[in-house]
């Protein structure tokens, strides 16, 4: 319910409002490319910038980060999830941030337009998620059916997506599906 779903050019309207409206921005292994921020200068104008990634060639690349963290997300998320086991936050203290967020979901909600004439790609990827209960294992090329793919269909548990997420060549879709099942072997996906 606290997912906002993708940033950016792709990503949804409330996600976009959430990054230009915070206060402190935490990002683990971000590229801060050109799709998700825009005008650099222009991107979570009004935050502090805590980057982590563990290329330290990515850090300070496109986006000055206030705290730079040369680090694998791994270990550096599971001490914040100590640090904040150790000193929870109160609850309901930032209940009228996710009213907002949420008053901005509700605003600006996901939607494509239902024609009569042509199926939707959106619409076909939600089909498509219905049909196999969300369990399929989804993998994608290179195009505007990958951000469709990311859009569309839910992903309920981890290891579900398989995508070269802006860094493939048109061709990926293929042999990643083909590892894919030969990795799951016996699994519906």
């Amino acid at each position: 319910p606290l997912s906002l779903q993708m940033l950016g050019m792709h990503g949804t309207v409330y996600a976009n409002y959430a990054v230009d409206q915070a206060d402190l921005l935490i990002a683990m292994g971000v590229r801060f490319d050109d799709r998700v921020t825009g005008k650099l200068e222009a991107f979570a104008q009004h935050a502090r910038i805590v980057h982590i990634d563990i290329d330290p060639a990515e850090i300070h690349k496109n986006k000055t980060a206030h705290i730079p963290i040369c680090a694998d997300v791994k270990p550096a998320l599971q001490l914040l999830n100590k640090m904040l086991e150790a000193d929870p936050l109160p609850e309901g203290q930032y209940q009228a941030w996710t009213d907002d967020l949420d008053a901005q979901r509700a605003k600006f909600p996901m939607q494509y337009p239902d024609r009569e004439d042509v199926i939707a790609p959106q619409h076909a990827v939600q089909v498509l998620y219905e049909e196999t209960n969300g369990e399929a294992i989804i993998t994608t090329g290179v195009g505007q059916h990958q951000m469709f793919a990311a859009q569309w269909y839910p992903l309920p548990e981890p290891r579900r997506w398989v995508t070269s997420g802006g860094l493939g060549s048109m061709g990926f879709g293929l042999p990643s599906a083909l590892g894919a099942a030969a990795a799951h072997d016996g699994k519906n996906g």
